[in-house]
């Protein structure tokens, strides 16, 4: 199953995957491989494995992006608790405010504000579902300062609440979806 996993990743990375995401996903199955029981959990385990490293190709192959805009999303991915001011952003990037919006938005069919609040509701999803922290450590760990705004967002982005979003997972075993 390691091999399987080395052979995986490499596919994934000739296909634009940055090493961020690799590195997170190979490291999730090191830890997965080295805790399987069994032959009889490997089966399952080798096409959850094909299944996942494509859907990381699918949605973040990113060499069909300028070299601005793949740095862009690197960085927006290391640092969501970060500030990511479109001023902060585009200085990073060694470019002005507006090439940089404009660029983001041609390539991939969003503002730069959209795929931050995207990228931070996700891993707030991901907080809320496998920890106990406070709502309002999720939200900061998220990138967002007022506790209050992000539960709003929370809210429209969900269709509950963080708390109402956390009972639920904490009172349904998780399913695999495969």
């Amino acid at each position: 199953l390691a091999v399987l996993d080395h052979f995986l990743r490499k596919a994934a990375e000739r296909g634009g995957v940055h090493p961020l995401h690799l590195d997170r996903m190979s490291g999730n199955y090191a830890r997965v491989i080295e805790n399987s029981p069994d032959l009889g959990s490997c089966s399952e385990l080798i096409g959850d494995m094909i299944r996942s490293y494509c859907r990381l190709v699918r949605t973040h192959a990113s060499n069909h992006y300028s070299a601005v805009v793949q740095k862009t999303l690197t960085y927006i991915e290391a640092n969501l608790s970060g500030d990511l001011s479109l001023s902060s952003l585009a200085q990073l990037m060694q470019v002005s405010p507006s090439y940089l919006s404009t660029l983001f938005h041609r390539e991939t069919g969003r503002t730069l504000a959209e795929h931050i609040t995207s990228q931070r509701m996700k891993v707030a999803l991901q907080l809320l579902g496998s920890t106990r922290l406070q709502v309002q450590n999720i939200a900061q760990l998220s990138g967002f300062t007022d506790p209050n705004y992000f539960s709003k967002l929370f809210r429209r982005f969900y269709g509950v609440t963080p708390l109402q979003y956390r009972r639920e997972q904490f009172s349904h075993p998780q399913q695999s979806d495969g």
